[in-house]
């Protein structure tokens, strides 16, 4: 088992993408942003959203680097429940952890945004390209 966790000002992000409206296409999905922007105030959403990439890269030594924000994407389910979901190299790196399953919970106050991921599985810690756990 693994453990990432982030926390993130909403104002920062809020300021981020109004300063350079190019981060959200960098950074999220378009199912993401659409999201986001369906509710009254996007920017809680977002923030917990960029907490979740930053907690995933946390979770293990092979996501600290080589993986692109998209790749990591939150959806959620028709519960609402949030969900991690893995694209190109972040989900080879999944596989190569042995990581079978995540566990995402966001949340966020009026000024902070948080996100946690627990990973379940074998969890493999080759030292592969530099990522074994001389990082820990």
């Amino acid at each position: 088992m693994f453990i990432g966790i982030d926390i993130v000002d909403i104002e920062r992000i809020k300021e981020v993408v109004q300063r350079t409206p190019r981060f959200l296409k960098r950074v999220f999905t378009p199912e993401e942003i659409a999201y986001c922007f369906s509710k009254k105030d996007p920017y809680p959403s977002l923030a917990a959203r960029w907490a979740a990439k930053e907690a995933l890269r946390k979770v293990h030594p092979y996501f600290a680097s080589g993986i692109r924000f998209q790749e990591v994407e939150v959806r959620n389910e028709k519960s609402g429940r949030p969900r991690i979901v893995l694209h190109g190299q972040a989900l080879l790196w999944q596989e190569k952890a042995g990581i079978e399953r995540m566990i995402l919970s966001l949340s966020h106050s009026k000024s902070q945004a948080v996100a946690a991921i627990i990973a379940l599985g074998g969890g493999h810690f080759e030292n592969i390209a530099g990522r074994g756990n001389e990082a820990y």
